[in-house]
């Protein structure tokens, strides 16, 4: 992503304000993963960090804190604040299912991974330490004080819930007890949430490796929490076309991506961003807490019109060929969400009280040639098909396949997905 120089915060010449205002955009790019981490943490940090908080049901249409969740697994949650000293995680020994413990920075980049390679059949810990402190052994630095442990538990019906439960009570931190950070400011305009994403990248997230040059320029042209607090009616309105400009571009990044066979492919960088800031920002508004693709592979459809999202009000169906389902070495699922206006997905009430179909549901139906049928819409497909429907409700709904341990033929082309097809 290029950055605009950007003159000085005193001047409000033309030329200046141009690029200020391409700065602005910049930087709301770069930030906005850290504002969507931060409202995630006050949504589900409870009274304190630095300790575990469980789901014990899979998630469905009550569940909103966290956009595009999943209804394969219970999620554990811990918020670990290491301002004031290591935090150690450990994890209980896990035998008969899939386990991952996933720990992201501020900026959504996980720099912690533990797969069913790591969790099945052995205990162990994770110990981590501030940006600024220097690891004496086995300890991992962060690269950002505060970061976000999920554990993620497979559960494959009501009856597994006892076993997945024993398993989260096995999960244990240790290190100082911390309150929760201060709210994040509630913002009422573009221009007050560029400040809040200032002001958390100042206060919570440092320059990770290569970006201190980066940050410094935007400094320089006073896009920071004194610069904005003092900013001139100019820059003020330079700064909001600027943020417009950059919701746009984030809007589009997916949008931009060619579709094959119908669906969006996940891009290598997934859940390790590295430098590519539209890409981090664009997962943050629909997917947070994505994992990299060693571990998870997220496909979203696209309906013949070039839209992600497709309209309730319509019939359509996913037919796996006898070739089979997706390859995934743990499990796969496909999920549908209703579309927020801000972009958000969400699980949506239903007649069946089902939010996703997957290589574990109970009663669905195959073909005598092995092929899988999926009916998807608001309307009952009737009798015979309602065993593999997947309801709709609302306006507009999206589609999000999920692999976990996909197998390297779904990723690289040897294995392609159907197309969502409309049934006329």
């Amino acid at each position: 992503m290029g950055l605009a120089s950007v003159g000085a915060c005193t001047s409000i010449s033309s030329n200046d304000l141009a690029n200020f205002e391409a700065a602005c955009g910049d930087l709301y790019i770069y930030g906005l993963p850290v504002l969507e981490m931060a409202r995630a943490r006050q949504r589900t940090i409870g009274s304190a960090a630095n300790q575990w908080r469980h789901v014990r049901r899979l998630a469905d249409a009550s569940s909103r804190r966290v956009t595009t969740p999943n209804n394969d697994t219970l999620y554990s949650s811990a918020w670990l604040d290491l301002r004031k000293g290591p935090v150690e995680l450990t994890y209980p020994q896990v035998l008969d299912r899939y386990v991952s413990i996933a720990i992201l920075d501020m900026f959504t980049n996980n720099f912690v991974v533990l797969g069913p390679g790591q969790t099945l059949g052995q205990s162990g810990r994770v110990r981590l330490v501030a940006p600024n402190e220097r690891s004496s052994g086995d300890e991992i630095v962060a690269p950002t004080p505060w970061v976000w442990a999920q554990v993620r538990t497979l559960v494959s019906g009501p009856d597994e819930l006892g076993i997945a439960h024993q398993i989260q009570d096995g999960l244990r931190i240790v290190g100082t007890p911390s309150p929760p950070p201060d709210p994040v400011p509630a913002t009422v305009d573009d221009f007050e949430e560029l400040q809040a994403i200032v002001g958390l990248l100042a206060a919570e997230a440092p320059p990770l490796s290569g970006e201190h040059q980066l940050r410094a320029r935007w400094e320089r042209g006073g896009i920071t929490p004194l610069g904005l607090a003092v900013a001139t009616a100019s820059q003020r309105g330079a700064a909001v076309r600027g943020i417009q400009d950059a919701r746009k571009r984030i809007a589009e990044r997916l949008a931009v991506s060619t579709p094959i066979s119908g669906w969006i492919y996940p891009e290598a960088g997934l859940g390790d961003f590295r430098t590519d800031y539209l890409y981090r920002a664009s997962i943050a508004t629909w997917g947070l807490g994505a994992l990299p693709l060693r571990e998870a592979a997220y496909f979203r459809a696209v309906a013949q019109d070039g839209q992600t999202t497709f309209p309730a009000n319509k019939s359509f169906m996913l037919r796996f060929g006898p070739e089979g389902a997706p390859p995934a070495k743990a499990f796969w699922s496909l999920s549908l969400y209703e579309a927020q206006e801000d972009g958000r997905l969400f699980f949506a009430q239903n007649s069946l009280g089902r939010y996703a179909v997957g290589d574990r549901t109970p009663g669905l139906l195959t073909e005598a040639d092995g092929s899988l049928t999926i009916w998807i819409g608001s309307r009952d497909p009737g009798e015979g098909r309602r065993s593999n429907w997947l309801p709709a409700s609302g306006a507009r709904f999206a589609l999000v396949l999920r692999a976990y341990n996909p197998d390297p033929s779904l990723l690289n082309g040897k294995y392609l997905l159907p197309r969502v097809e409309e049934v006329r």
